[in-house]
């Protein structure tokens, strides 16, 4: 009964831990795009928004996945994919070429 507890324990703790990092992950990312951008607070929710489901999604896949390297490297190109896409249509495609060259420097 105790390994059960401490368990099931165990993976609650692993996945609030999980939780945070995600938020604190895009919160930072978020940030510094907009420092960057210049973005409204409207556009920046939206950064926020779209960058926080997308460490969810990579979490997912990364524990779903996590003996299948090749499904796993097809889906998270897939996430990265979808996320380029939804930060343009927020953004713009003159925000996302600034952006681009921000982080080749």
């Amino acid at each position: 009964m105790k390994k059960i507890t401490l368990l099931l324990l165990f993976v609650l703790a692993t996945n609030v831990y999980s939780q945070n990092t995600s938020e604190e992950r895009a919160n930072e990312i978020t940030n510094e795009m907009s420092e960057v951008l210049s973005l409204n607070a409207d556009e920046k929710a939206k950064v926020y928004e779209i960058q926080l489901k997308r460490f969810y999604e990579v979490a997912s896949i990364r524990s779903t996945y996590a003996k299948d390297l090749e499904t796993k490297k097809a889906e998270l190109k897939n996430v990265y994919n979808k996320l380029y896409k939804k930060l343009k249509g927020n953004l713009g495609k003159e925000k996302m070429k600034d952006w681009r060259i921000y982080k080749q420097k």
